[in-house]
């Protein structure tokens, strides 16, 4: 072999396998995509275990999904979203999105609850094109807390006006978080999004429902702790539970003694939403002692302004 063909052939080599890889990940994409168009086909014929399938895929399945959130079949609908339920991949928010303007009220609630659990809410905020499908999908119907507080996070006059009108139209409906949640009136997670907006009755209401609001709505206000940025309401929404030792759901499995109260939950939530420091172990499934309790309560008034 001539001396000067050495140092070429590796470049040749290295060309090549450059030249190669767009045209095998292409197959693969297609290969993908083959395997998305073949799985909601069996489900068509009520055959799902395909579908159950890509979720294995994770991200890889996402570009695939849209004409599938816009079939005629709601069943099909259904199954797209619930593989977006799972994905953090900023890829599914603009699908979630889509899914939020269905005609069926369990796919749009869906989709609002993975917004809701699975992305930053700040990060959401960045993109008026959610906070718009969000005001559609309220308008259109949707009354699924995710979506409610989630406008919370979309300031101006159009998610003002949205939220205001859902409240005036609410009567006794109610909602709830997720399945696992506590049920509670329409009216409860609108007030937590005019309070994010600058609503100073949705603000006051929250004041009421933390002093002497039913246990599931201070249940309820303490699992979206994250979205109440008044420290005013923060103060009352503690006072309203540290010191209840009702027992809730949740924590502890159904007969095991003892059972998780709400000062139990309060302890925990306001630990994680304001970072507090304790020396003892936080979970959700104990009880915490009278002077943990205590500790909890003073790193608040130590640490968080009252307003």
């Amino acid at each position: 072999m001539s001396d000067w063909a050495k140092p070429v052939l590796p470049v040749l080599g290295m060309t090549l396998l450059l030249t190669l890889q767009p045209f095998r990940g292409l197959a693969m994409n297609d290969d993908i995509a083959a395997q998305v168009n073949a799985a909601f086909t069996a489900a068509r014929q009520d055959n799902y275990e395909l579908i159950s399938q890509l979720a294995e895929q994770g991200a890889s399945v996402l570009p695939y999904l849209k004409p599938w959130l816009q079939d005629e079949h709601e069943m099909l609908r259904l199954q797209a979203v619930a593989l977006l339920t799972t994905s953090t991949d900023p890829a599914a928010i603009p699908l979630l999105a889509l899914a939020l303007r269905d005609p069926l009220q369990d796919i749009r609630g869906r989709a609002a609850l993975a917004l809701y659990e699975q992305h930053d809410p700040l990060k959401l905020a960045e993109r008026p094109e959610v906070g718009a499908a969000l005001r559609a999908s309220v308008d259109q119907g949707n009354d699924a807390a995710a979506a409610i507080l989630l406008l919370g996070y979309f300031p101006g006059d159009a998610s003002l006006k949205t939220v205001q009108a859902l409240n005036e139209r609410a009567g006794d409906a109610q909602t709830e978080l997720a399945t696992w949640a506590p049920v509670v009136p329409v009216r409860l997670p609108v007030a937590v999004s005019l309070s994010r907006l600058g609503d100073r009755a949705g603000r006051l209401t929250l004041l009421q429902t933390s002093a002497d609001g039913s246990l599931a709505e201070r249940e309820f206000l303490l699992s979206v702790l994250r979205e109440l940025d008044s420290p005013e309401v923060l103060h009352a929404l503690a006072t309203g539970t540290l010191n209840d030792v009702s027992e809730i759901g949740g924590g502890v499995p159904s007969g095991i003694q003892p059972q998780r109260r709400l000062c139990d939950l309060a302890v925990v939530s306001f630990v994680k939403r304001l970072n507090l420091p304790v020396n003892f172990m936080v979970n959700d499934q104990r009880q915490f002692t009278p002077a943990e309790i205590n500790a909890v309560r003073q790193e608040m008034v130590n640490r968080l302004p009252r307003g």
